[in-house]
């Protein structure tokens, strides 16, 4: 029994009729209150009993206004907050309209007003501001919420689907007021009728359906209702084939309609009921279904033409403005992409009705292209450049949108004869109607005169627009299909133009560009350049320059060759140059003339070549499609070898955006796999480069120079024979396809009298000693036409058929090889000796199978003498080469002689010289070179190769210890010394370069003034930093200093107008390494390691035993007690005298320990105990010109990186140093990662010098900076993390905002002077040194990271909690350990919620993981930080190429937990969190995580600015190779 296909069927006759009953009640409602226009009040039947005065002020969305414009708008009309306005601007823009007030009448409407006039921007409209009643907006929520509920009503069961679908179309729906209470006066208060439909009878409009209804009212209504009633329709109408093809018929009906009002709204395509014609249209039934019985091709180009008649001429040409506002037409553009659709699939079958409607939609688009038909005519200029430049992108954006479908119109033709008859006389009629009649001037070059079109395209109007001109062309080439020709009866009643006519539009074409490439046309500016670049272009070529040449192959095949010679000459202005008294003639006035003359002559013979050789085309030659696009690929990868994105790049696309490059390519390359810096790249195969042509006619001129190029150093490196050389040296024309059987008698061209001419003339004048119109290309290319015609003949002798073509004999009559014969041994011939070699060896092969009487001797003797010549040039070659080679070897062997008996006699001086930075003789040389400025991560990594490298640790009591170190030595290299590298001896110093750099940006920002900007603070966001870098070349601080004095002294003796010849500035304290000439600003002081100089401190047994609890406890007393200290200017070096600064005093590490238990004060006091050591010697530590260095490096990174006036008082001058430490490290971080470069085994020498001294140097500026001031920046550095006050001197920043990891640099450096005595300065020895302050600092810091990279995942990864997944049995130890990792985390996130005052529950699946990740960039830059501190090597495997558990293996290096677990195991590391989380920068951004709000991300917050964790790194910007391609792709921008 078989079922029933109807849904409707299966359901109960009750439940359908109730069904029918509601869904026509809902969509009534919908539809009525969705399109509501009186805003004040509701219908009659749904106001209240009691009536609200309460009213709303919406602000609706479009497209025309930006975000800040809306936001300015909003401020100034609400007076709101910013994030009041961006929530505002937000809604809006997702739902398309939003609330932004609510109260009395008055209010909203002057509200309205101040909102619509406060819009900033020139040409700005007025918002869309409307005041309702706040009953009509809760009856439009309501209705979107049932729209909604019918969608999901009708996806449970099809029978409701087709219900739906039957009330929505049924015609008249809308009379049944019984039903739907809609009468004439509710009829009008409907805006999409009062607008669209009130026009038409009242009667006529109750024969609407909804569906009508819905597509009139769809530019009426908000975004979010237009995405809903399209949710709707793609679910239930477009999901049946019944419904969908009534759905079509409606859509075609209403389009005029429909199209009209997108044209005029302000929302984007996809916003729109017209982006829904794509799925209707590229159904192949119901594309033909509408243009076959709706005539839906005629409607919807008719409307496009309609639309475009603003933009005609009197003349009924389009023109267009430069300064015209196009939206409009940019608009009305979308109907072409419909005309795509309809097109998309030909039909296998044709009906008259059918045939009849798509000829009428042909002719609409024939009278479109006749507009578009000459126009943006321009005029050569002659005298004075052209004033402004004229508007040219529109037409080629109108010309590549048409371009579209313009080959599936000939797709289409080509499937019916009748079909295609009907629409070429309609093309000819057009074309004929389009240029009438030309005149006629007479021209006599031969024996008979010929009629040649009076047009000089020097002086005259010319268009590169032709477009009614192509499409004859393409219509032409399917008439061979159906054994149709130009001259069938099918054609005789038509006023058609003739052969001349029909190609006189593309002839002017190609010499306006053939006059534009001799620089005939420079004074028309750039706009024409343009044009002509894009007439070559892949985008635009095949609908342009193929079409052209394809109808001047058209016209040469139905005209006599001699005539077409002729025109084609007279246009070019050749007549003069082709007779034999030119050379005689006196020469013109202008030296311009006569290059132009040669240019065009080239540019003839291009063309002659073009159209003889380009027969890949289907029609004119005898090949396919695949045919076509091999060849193109081959002469792509001529050029070079490819890549595939670039040659996807170079091949034309067909209708469906394809190339089709996959299926073809492996036929003719072979592809190499990418390496690890080479990308993969196709090659051509051997075998095909015989398919390559130099004078290709998608070649531009810089591709021609690059293939031949290319050529000459691939026969460099191979080693065929003789003849395969001379074969790709000369580049000989390849064997083309035959001719398609309509086109063969363009080989008449070969042998005409006229073309042998024109070759007779360029060999003798080729020949003559002296010649003012000659060039080696016209020879090139008349070598190029010859060895085509003797392909050709070679075909036609090879086939046995008697044909056309007797270029042998007549070639000969006429003295041509006679010519070629004479220029064998010729000077102007000799780069093109190869060339002529080839065809006279090839007259000479194909003479032996052809009976023609040829002087055989002579020919065979010529080419003796071209192959005999060329043996000689290789062999004298060879003999200059060897000559060469012995002369290098005797010139070698002296020079070694004398340095060898240089050395011998001066063996003492050598023996005493040291050249590199070398130990003490007395100590182990490799020891030495491990502690070297110029060390490298493999000495390092083998000092201590007998090490368990397992146990490297480089912090805390159980660090690794450190190698001895000894004393290093460096040789200046400006007085070539050598000097011991003391911090008590002469000082020596490294060129650096400072600079202010956005390379780790992830926002811009507006600079801030210099009094703004707290430098110890950050941004997270790294808007702004200071890098420093260095060459590694070292010198004498006094050495440098007499240097860089002198190239002063020596600028300011300059003359004022010569200095800006210089690479530096010296007002600027630029001056080049002595060296390598490297720019530098400054220099860096070299110190010796840190380790020997710090004091043995925190080592001890008894400091192991203070926990991490009790340590941080007596921060936290001692940032709490800390005690404001306001000083004055005198005392602080401030810039006004009436300027004070607050700073901030802690109390004494005695103090602090008092309030300490007995046992924790006494370990707190051992980490500190360098306080109490009153043997310590002060200032004698560092000697004066150390000192003295130390203030140049610091006041460069001062005034740098603050771009402010130096002050050496200045307190944030330390920090300047210590944050460009900071900022390097993370820099060449970057770079490592960024190149994917192992951690600590891939420095650069010149990385290793620059964070060698800077870090040295930034420990080491404690000693020139004032205590008070260090002791203060430590407790605003800890308080950060470690304070629970409201305030201190300056409001420090929350945590989330700042850059965690300079943060923990400043603060290693700033914790030496916390406990110091004010009254002294400070002790060198005061350096960190890698114990527990420094390891329990990093564990701070890196819990504190740790919980920012939590908070930012809230936003993109925040999820339910995941389910138990099954595991296998031997996983569970692992999945166990995940598990416990992913609970602890999660559950620190439930307690930033918690103590955030947010009462949700968070997890996120995959939180180890990803927390891990975002996690080593911070790790890596400290393991890099550390290292250098503490001068400990790493663990082998952070040298390797490859790693294997990077982030176990720097954690254990770091002596951090590397679980999680264990990182907040201590209640202490807890209760931080839970403080840092009840921050109002924390819970502000966890409340706009939790409520989706997308714009928190990576901007400003209140209080700072918060990224999303893992950072990227930042990249260029991938650009073309070719820097013209992205000029014309922003041309090309709309």
């Amino acid at each position: 029994m078989e079922e029933d296909t109807d849904p409707v069927a299966a359901l109960p006759d009750e439940l359908r009729a109730r069904t029918r009953a509601a869904l026509l009640c809902c969509i009534a409602y919908i539809v009525q209150m969705l399109c509501w226009q009186n805003t004040y009040c509701a219908p009659d039947d749904l106001e209240l009993e009691v009536k609200d005065e309460s009213y709303c002020c919406l602000l609706y969305n479009d497209e025309v206004h930006t975000y800040d414009q809306v936001i300015k708008s909003l401020n100034r009309a609400l007076d709101c907050t910013q994030k009041e306005a961006v929530d505002f601007a937000t809604t809006v823009d997702r739902e398309g309209r939003a609330v932004i007030l609510n109260s009395s009448l008055v209010m909203c409407e002057e509200v309205r007003k101040i909102v619509g006039r406060n819009v900033v921007g020139r040409h700005s409209q007025p918002l869309k501001v409307l005041v309702m009643h706040r009953t009509v907006v809760a009856h439009q929520n309501f209705a979107m919420r049932l729209l909604a509920w019918i969608m999901q009503l009708t996806d449970n069961s099809d029978g409701l689907k087709v219900l739906l679908n039957n009330v929505l179309m049924e015609p008249g729906i809308f009379g049944l007021r019984s039903q739907t209470k809609f009468g004439k006066a509710e009829l009008e208060q409907l805006e999409p009728l009062h607008s669209v439909v009130v026009k038409e009878p009242y009667n006529d409009m109750l024969r609407l359906s909804f569906l009508d209804l819905f597509f009139l009212a769809d530019t009426i209504v908000w975004k979010n209702a237009r995405v809903q009633s399209h949710q709707l329709f793609m679910g239930t109408m477009l999901m049946d084939p019944e419904s969908k093809r009534r759905f079509s018929i409606t859509f075609a009906k209403n389009y005029p309609k429909l199209i009209d009002a997108f044209i005029r709204d302000d929302h984007d395509h996809t916003m729109s009921i017209m982006s829904l014609s794509v799925q209707i249209l590229t159904v192949p039934t119901l594309a033909r279904l509408l243009i076959q019985n709706y005539n839906m091709l005629a409607r919807v180009l008719s409307e496009f033409l309609g639309h475009c008649v603003n933009y005609k001429y009197p003349d009924g040409k389009f023109a267009f403005q430069r300064n015209q506002n196009y939206v409009e037409f940019k608009r009305a553009q979308f109907m072409l992409y419909d005309v795509k659709y309809l097109l998309t699939c030909r039909p296998h079958e044709w009906t008259e009705s059918l045939r009849d409607n798509f000829l009428n939609g042909f002719g609409i688009l024939l009278d479109l292209l006749g507009c578009m038909q000459g126009m943006d005519a321009v005029t050569r200029q002659v005298g004075q450049h052209i004033e402004y430049e004229p508007e040219w992108e529109t037409a080629f954006n109108l010309h590549i949108k048409i371009g579209m479908f313009l080959p599936m119109f000939l797709e289409w033709c080509a499937t019916d004869k009748d079909v295609l008859v009907r629409a070429y006389n309609m093309a000819l009629q057009m074309l004929w109607s389009i240029q009438g009649r030309f005149q006629f001037v007479e021209r006599d070059v031969g024996d008979s005169p010929v009629q040649c079109i009076d047009y000089d395209v020097a002086t005259l109007p010319v268009s590169i627009h032709l477009p009614v001109s192509r499409l004859v062309a393409g219509l032409h080439l399917l008439l061979g299909d159906f054994d149709l020709t130009y001259d069938s009866p099918e054609f005789d009643g038509t006023d058609k133009p003739t052969p001349q006519e029909l190609m006189e539009f593309s002839l002017r074409c190609q010499v306006m560009v053939a006059q534009s490439h001799a620089g005939m046309w420079r004074r028309n500016g750039y706009s024409l350049l343009h044009q002509i670049y894009l007439y070559h272009s892949v985008r635009c070529r095949g609908e342009m320059m193929d079409r052209d040449i394809v109808l001047l192959q058209i016209a040469c095949s139905l005209l006599p060759p001699n005539d077409f010679l002729v025109m084609l000459m007279e246009k070019y202005h050749l007549l003069l140059w082709i007779r034999s008294s030119y050379e005689a003639r006196p020469p013109p006035a202008q030296e311009d003339t006569i290059r132009q003359t040669i240019a065009l002559v080239e540019e003839f013979l291009q063309l002659l070549i073009v159209l003889l050789g380009e027969r890949y085309v289907p029609g004119v030659g005898q090949v396919s499609a695949e045919d076509c696009l091999r060849r193109e690929i081959v002469h792509q990868l001529c050029i070079s070898p490819m890549a595939h994105s670039e040659l996807t790049k170079a091949l034309p696309e067909n209708a469906n955006d394809e190339t089709g490059l996959e299926d073809v390519v492996a036929q003719v390359a072979h592809f190499q796999k990418p390496r690890e810096t080479v990308r993969g790249l196709y090659e051509l195969k051997a075998e095909c480069y015989s398919m390559y042509n130099p004078f290709f006619y998608h070649y531009t001129r810089s591709d021609q120079s690059k293939s031949e190029e290319t050529q000459r150093k691939r026969v460099k490196t191979n080693h065929d024979g003789a003849e395969a050389k001379l074969f790709a040296q000369g580049c000989p024309p390849p064997r083309p396809p035959a001719f398609a059987p309509q086109f063969s008698k363009l080989l008449e061209l070969l042998d005409c009298s006229l073309m042998l001419a024109i070759m007779r003339t360029v060999l003798e004048r080729a020949a003559m000693a002296r010649t003012r119109s000659f060039s080696e290309p016209q020879l090139q290319k008349v070598l190029h036409l010859i060895g085509m015609a003797l392909h050709a003949q070679e075909r036609q002798t090879r086939s046995k058929q008697s044909g056309p073509l007797r270029f042998m004999q007549r070639a000969a009559d006429a003295g041509i090889f006679t010519a070629l014969e004479a220029l064998v041994e010729h000077p102007q011939a000799k780069h093109h000796k190869d060339l002529l070699t080839w065809v006279l060896k090839t007259y000479s092969a194909i003479k032996n199978l052809h009976s023609a009487s040829v002087p055989e001797i002579l020919v065979t003797e010529a080419i003796e003498s071209g192959l005999a010549q060329i043996s000689r040039d290789t062999a004298e070659k060879k003999v200059k080469m060897e000559a060469a080679r012995v002369r290098q070897a005797r010139i070698l062997a002296q020079m070694s002689a004398m340095q060898r008996n240089f050395i011998l006699e001066n063996r003492e001086l050598f023996d005493n010289t040291h050249t590199e930075l070398t130990p003490c003789p007395s100590q182990n040389e490799m020891k030495a070179k491990a502690a070297t400025i110029n060390r490298s991560a493999s000495h390092r990594s083998d000092e201590h190769e007998s090490d368990d490298d397992g146990n490297q640790v480089a912090l805390g009591a159980e660090r690794t210890r450190a190698s001895e170190l000894d004393t290093q030595q460096a040789m200046c290299i400006l007085c070539q010394e050598t000097t011991d590298i003391r911090a008590d001896g002469q000082v020596m110093v490294l060129a650096a370069f400072v600079q202010r750099s956005t390379v780790l940006a992830k926002c811009r920002r507006t600079e801030q003034h210099v009094d703004e900007v707290d430098a110890m603070f950050a941004p997270a966001s790294m808007p702004l930093g200071t890098h420093t870098s260095t060459c590694g070349h070292i010198m004498h601080a006094d050495c440098w200093q007499k240097f860089f004095d002198s190239i002063v002294a020596k600028e300011r003796r300059r003359p004022i107008r010569l200095r800006q010849h210089l690479s530096f500035d010296v007002d600027k304290n630029e001056f080049l390494c002595p060296l390598c000439e490297n720019l530098s600003n400054t220099v860096i002081p070299v110190l010796p390691p840190l380790s020997t100089l710090a004091a043995a401190s925190g080592s001890g047994p008894h400091a192991e035993m203070l926990t991490l609890a009790d340590w941080l406890d007596a921060l936290e007393k001692t940032v709490s007690s800390s005690k404001p200290l306001v000083l004055s200017s005198s005392e602080t070096g401030a810039d006004s005298p009436d300027e004070m600064m607050t700073l901030l005093k802690p109390e004494s590490l005695a103090a602090v320990c008092r309030k300490l238990k007995a046992n924790v004060a006494a370990n707190f006091q051992l980490l500190f105990s360098y306080v109490y050591d009153t043997g310590a010697v002060q200032s004698s530590e560092l000697s004066e010109s150390v000192v003295e260095m130390l203030q140049t490096f610091s006041q460069a990174a001062y005034t740098i990186g603050l771009n402010t006036l130096p002050q050496r008082e200045n307190p944030r001058v330390p920090v300047s140093t210590w944050s460009t430490c900071a900022f390097t490290i993370s820099a060449i971080e970057w770079h490592l990662r960024s190149e994917k470069k192992p951690l600590f085994g891939a420095f650069s020498s010149r990385h290793l010098d620059c964070l060698n001294a800077l870090v040295r140097t930034a420990a080491v500026i404690n000693h020139v900076s004032d205590i008070g001031v260090l002791k203060s920046h430590c407790v605003r550095l800890l308080s950060v993390l470690l304070d629970d006050k409201k305030d201190v001197a300056k409001e420090t920043p929350c945590f989330l905002t700042i850059d965690l990891f300079t943060c923990l640099v400043e603060t290693v450096f700033a914790l030496p002077a916390l406990y110091a005595d004010p009254g002294k300065q400070q002790s060198v020895k005061v350096v960190p040194s890698g114990g527990e302050n420094e390891k329990n600092l990093l564990t701070l810091f890196y819990v504190a990271h740790v919980v920012q990279i939590l908070i930012s995942l809230t936003r993109s990864k925040q999820g339910g909690k995941g389910d138990d997944m099954d595991t296998d049995e031997e996983d569970v130890l692992v999945t166990n350990e995940e598990r416990r990792e992913e609970k602890m985390l999660n559950k620190v996130l439930h307690s930033v919620f918690c103590h955030a005052g947010i009462d949700t529950e968070v997890a996120i699946v995959g939180v180890v993981a990803s927390v891990r990740e975002a996690a080593l960039p911070f790790l890596r830059c400290a393991a890099i930080f550390f290292n250098f501190v503490t001068d400990i090597v790493p663990p082998k495997n952070l040298s390797a190429d490859t790693i294997v558990d990077e982030y176990d293996s720097i954690c254990s290096y770091l002596a951090l937990p590397s679980s999680f677990s264990d990182l907040f195991a201590s209640f202490s590391i807890r209760h931080l969190v839970s403080r840092w989380c009840q921050h109002p920068v924390v819970t502000g951004f966890l409340s706009s995580a939790m409520q989706g709000d997308e714009k928190v991300s990576d901007e400003k917050v209140s209080g700072g600015e918060v990224v999303t964790y893992p950072i990227k790194v930042n990249r260029l910007e991938e650009l073309p190779p070719d820097y013209s391609e992205l000029i014309n792709h922003a041309a090309l921008f709309t």
